[in-house]
């Protein structure tokens, strides 16, 4: 049985073309590379090496041998990589979703039912999240509504509706609802980092202007200190004391959203018992 160090080592001579050059490179002696050299050359049963008094090289056998062994060390390392990446992929759970409201909800609960797993999340557009899902970049995804593709699984999660955030004085302030048409044209105050409301927003108000904040401090000090109208969800944790401001609903039916868990077909026995324990 070939032994693997020795080839290295041996791979390591081939490309320096000296003892002493491979030794260095390898971080062992001298003697002791010449000594797994001559227990491959036995291993091998042919002739590896030329030897004279002050020099060794290798034999055209030798060359071949030492190409077939770089080639098969090389095998063995996309093996390696191969299975540990099959491995990891295996216990990693990604995560992608349209908004952040619900990934919180989700991970704490994969959490408790993997032990073990890794698992990772992040924001992205609706295509993304589709497209990733389909290539596997995903093994779940969260959207504002059910896939229609009959190869995915999905199931209700939880639910979010977005508010107008008005300050006392607005002229709509007293309102018990509102349409984005009434509010379209009003410059408005908008956190960035909100996935899909984002573009949400931006396309049913073309009109108005939105003053965007990517840094969460620097948005609420905005909101507390500015009278330009911004949004909210009654999800959200920091609304301002009611004397500030007031939370009037948009009655439009896209900002009244279920969230749907989401995966591929043949992938929902995995996650049986957290699609049970999520449903709304």
């Amino acid at each position: 049985m070939l032994d693997f160090h020795l080839l290295e080592q041996f791979v390591a001579f081939y490309h320096t073309g000296t003892l002493i050059e491979a030794a260095e490179q390898l971080h062992i002696s001298q003697s002791t590379l010449t000594r797994g050299m001559q227990r491959l050359e036995e291993e091998f049963g042919v002739p590896l090496f030329i030897r004279t008094k002050n020099s060794i090289a290798l034999t055209e056998v030798g060359k071949m041998a030492a190409s077939d062994a770089e080639m098969l060390l090389r095998q063995c390392d996309n093996m390696l990589y191969r299975i540990r990446d099959f491995d990891r992929k295996s216990r990693t759970i990604m995560v992608g979703s349209c908004a952040p409201v619900p990934v919180t909800g989700v991970i704490s609960h994969i959490t408790s039912l993997s032990a073990g797993a890794s698992i990772s999340s992040e924001l992205k557009s609706i295509p993304d999240l589709l497209s990733g899902l389909a290539d596997d970049t995903y093994q779940l995804i969260i959207l504002p509504y059910p896939p229609k593709d009959s190869d995915l699984a999905a199931a209700p999660l939880c639910t979010e509706h977005l508010f107008f955030y008005l300050p006392k004085n607005h002229r709509f302030a007293n309102r018990s609802s509102l349409s984005v048409r009434e509010m379209n044209g009003e410059n408005m105050l908008l956190f960035q980092d909100i996935g899909f409301w984002h573009d949400l927003v931006i396309e049913k108000m073309p009109d108005s202007r939105f003053l965007l904040q990517s840094e969460r401090y620097s948005f609420l000090e905005l909101v507390r200190n500015s009278t330009m109208p911004s949004f909210t969800t009654d999800a959200a944790q920091y609304q301002q004391p009611e004397d500030e401001r007031v939370r009037v609903p948009i009655e439009d039916g896209e900002f009244n959203v279920t969230y749907q868990l989401v995966c591929k077909k043949e992938n929902k026995k995995r996650f049986r018992l957290l699609f049970e324990e999520l449903l709304i």
